[in-house]
C-alpha cells in the first residue's frame, strides 16, 4: 500500500515538475499549435483566437524567427474578416520590422493585392505594386505586380479582351 501511495506521489511530482519546465514561450507555441489543429475558416471564433494567438507571441518574442511568419499569418486572417485596414498594418509592420524575412517579399505585395482588390484605392494598389517592383524585381510575383498595374481598374472582360487581342 505504501509502495503504491509512494509511486502515486512520484508520478504526480514528475507531471508538475515537467509542466515547471515549460517556458512560458513553449506554452505559447503549444497553444498555438492546438489553435492551428482547430482552425476553421468558418468559426470566427477560432480565426480571431488564432489570430491573437499569433499576435500575442510576437510581441513577447519579437526576435524569434517565427514572429515575422505569425504577424504575416494574423494579417492574412484579418484580410479574410475583411479587416483590411489591419491586415495592412500588420503587413507594414513585417515590411518595417523584419525586411529580410521570407515573408516581408510577400507582405508587400499583398499590400497592393488588398488595395487593389478589397478597398479599391487604385492609387494606392499602383504605389504598392510599384515598391514591390522596385524592391524585388527578380521576386516570382515580379510578373504578377507588372500584370497588376498594367491592368488595374479594368473589368475581367477588359482583360479578357485584351488578351484575346495579343494572342491574334
Amino acid at each position: 500500500m505504501f509502495n503504491k501511495i509512494r509511486n502515486s506521489v512520484f508520478i504526480l511530482v514528475s507531471v508538475f515538475a515537467f509542466a515547471a519546465c515549460h517556458s512560458p514561450k513553449e506554452k505559447s507555441l503549444d497553444n498555438i499549435k492546438k489553435l492551428e489543429a482547430a482552425d476553421s475558416i468558418f468559426s470566427p471564433r477560432a480565426i480571431e483566437e488564432l489570430k491573437n494567438a499569433y499576435l500575442d507571441f510576437s510581441v513577447k518574442y519579437p526576435d524569434d524567427e517565427l514572429s515575422p511568419e505569425y504577424i504575416f499569418k494574423a494579417a492574412q486572417r484579418c484580410n479574410a474578416t475583411a479587416e483590411h485596414e489591419q491586415a495592412l498594418k500588420l503587413f507594414q509592420q513585417i515590411i518595417d520590422q523584419y525586411p529580410k524575412s521570407k515573408v516581408a517579399e510577400e507582405a508587400l505585395f499583398l499590400q497592393g493585392y488588398i488595395y487593389e482588390n478589397s478597398l479599391h484605392d487604385l492609387v494606392k494598389a499602383k504605389t504598392a505594386y510599384g515598391h514591390f517592383l522596385a524592391k524585388y524585381p527578380k521576386s516570382d510575383l515580379t510578373e504578377d505586380a507588372k500584370l497588376a498595374i498594367e491592368n488595374l481598374g479594368k473589368t475581367p472582360e477588359e482583360i479578357f479582351e485584351k488578351i484575346t487581342h495579343k494572342d491574334k
